[in-house]
């Protein structure tokens, strides 16, 4: 649930900084006349850099969550393994003194 949550979150981000794109490249009556001065080049570029920190963001998230699921899954088979094994099963004729033959 959480997962589809935050994939739904992701997309719906970076649908929105791609159709801000051309909102910026519409802003060219803001440049100077100079040839060199492109601000929404800039604004551009910033989004990118925000989009791509957030992908990275939403992958190390997703890495995390399935490093703990797996850790989890293997100390719960390794729970099931233990209480499953004879070793830790209760024997009433297992007795912490020796046996009859021992004693004497």
């Amino acid at each position: 649930m959480l997962r589809r949550v935050l994939q739904l979150a992701s997309l719906a981000s970076l649908a929105g900084l791609s159709l801000l794109y051309p909102l910026f490249e519409s802003l060219d009556s803001l440049d100077s006349p100079l040839p060199a001065s492109d601000l929404e080049i800039e604004i551009i570029v910033l989004l990118t850099f925000v989009g791509i920190v957030f992908v990275l963001a939403h992958l190390l998230v997703l890495l995390a969550i399935f490093t703990v699921l797996t850790a989890l899954r293997y100390l719960g088979t390794r729970i099931i393994t233990a209480v499953r094994s004879t070793k830790f099963a209760f024997h009433p004729l297992c007795t912490p003194s020796p046996p009859l033959a021992l004693r004497i």
